[in-house]
């Protein structure tokens, strides 16, 4: 298992999170020849495709060093999370099980929602690039310099011990 991170400098900003169905674009790398993919891939919770063994998954790719087929799927049993005001700088966004690939950059594009400290939610918000608005008492809200990271997911395990 996969998690994408997210961090960002924020001002009067409650919450950082995205839509259900939010399609996540990322380039990712075969474990078996180190072929990258030459443009970002996007993967959804809604998009469903047979997998190599016949199970559900939400991406298959075949790589175009090897030639061999490898998905990608959500983890079913965590939704996807949000970055919070007051919590760690780097938050779980989403987690992934990737089998044969491994994602290695995450483009960051539209579709994110953001919940200002008031309360006020913008939606579809684009966060490539620095964002800024104002909340319904007239302060400002904005997102800047937004990172993000791939870790594995067993290790935010063994730190949570």
């Amino acid at each position: 298992m996969i998690n994408l991170l997210i961090a960002a400098e924020t001002e009067n900003v409650a919450k950082i999170g995205v839509e259900p169905g939010h399609t996540f674009f990322m380039r990712l790398r075969c474990t078996q020849c180190q072929e990258e993919t030459a443009n970002a891939v996007g993967v959804s919770r809604e998009m469903k495709v047979e997998g190599i063994r016949g199970a559900s998954v939400n991406l298959q790719i075949k790589c175009k060093g090897c030639g061999r087929s490898h998905d990608v799927s959500f983890d079913a049993d965590t939704p996807e999370g949000e970055w919070q005001a007051g919590g760690p700088d780097a938050q779980r966004l989403a987690t992934f099980e990737c089998r044969g690939m491994e994602p290695y950059e995450c483009e960051v594009r539209d579709g994110f929602v953001v919940t200002a400290e008031d309360g006020t939610k913008f939606e579809d918000v684009d966060l490539s690039d620095d964002w800024m608005d104002v909340d319904q008492k007239g302060n400002p809200v904005s997102v800047n310099n937004v990172k993000t990271d791939f870790t594995s997911a067993k290790d935010n395990k063994k730190k949570k011990k």
